[in-house]
């Protein structure tokens, strides 16, 4: 009789893409732009937060959110870390989904 395979589930692979983007996203913030880690944390906690509480809405808003955060990083002059979060934001958004779908 043959062992079935464990397959990872999808989910969990996305989770790992969306903690390798954070690290990503800590390196870039902290050593390339310059910005305090604790900065870059407190930012990666809001993104998480606002993408959890945001979780039920149409997808547009989650657009508006998307550009709203890269506006913001043009009007105080940190567009490249504005960016960096505008991704982890959308990697949560897609985190969220997956985990709270239905695979059966």
């Amino acid at each position: 009789m043959k062992q079935q395979e464990k397959k990872i589930p999808f989910p969990f692979i996305f989770l790992a893409v969306y903690l390798a983007a954070i690290v990503a996203a800590f390196i870039v913030s902290f050593k390339v732009i310059g910005i305090p880690i604790a900065a870059v944390g407190l930012f990666i906690v809001l993104e998480g937060t606002l993408a959890a509480l945001l979780n039920r809405i149409p997808l547009w808003v989650h657009g508006l959110v998307f550009v709203g955060e890269i506006v913001a990083g043009l009007l105080f002059h940190k567009l490249i870390f504005m960016v960096l979060m505008a991704v982890v934001y959308a990697l949560c958004v897609a985190l969220l989904f997956f985990f709270t779908r239905n695979y059966d």
